[in-house]
């Protein structure tokens, strides 16, 4: 016989990462007629640190099968064995606090009528 389905709907974990935070903290720059170095290198610094998270993030996401894309200033990260729950736990094992990404959990019909 054939193989026997576990539930009738498949679903995929997007998890959102942002590589610019917002607000950015460092901004006053951009908002001032008066910039100036120090705030120059400040900026950076964030941007500096921001990335480097997120790109340790995608890395153990990537050891998890996650795929990336990236999409209107956003990187997503899409799984469909993963559970939303288990992701999120695993991001704050890692160190990662729960206001660093978004995550969804979407559900697709499988085969048949719900």
């Amino acid at each position: 016989m054939g193989e026997l389905h576990k539930s009738m709907v498949d679903h995929l974990t997007r998890i959102i990462l942002k590589p610019v935070e917002e607000p950015l903290r460092c901004q006053q720059f951009l908002m001032n007629d008066m910039a100036d170095a120090q705030a120059v290198r400040c900026f950076g610094l964030q941007l500096q640190r921001r990335t480097k998270r997120v790109a340790l993030m995608m890395e153990l996401l990537l050891t998890k099968g996650f795929v990336f894309s990236f999409q209107k200033g956003y990187i997503f990260a899409d799984s469909p064995v993963m559970e939303a729950q288990e992701a999120k736990e695993y991001l704050l094992e890692n160190g990662f606090f729960d206001q660093e990404f978004q995550i969804f959990l979407e559900y697709g019909r499988k085969w048949g009528v719900m």
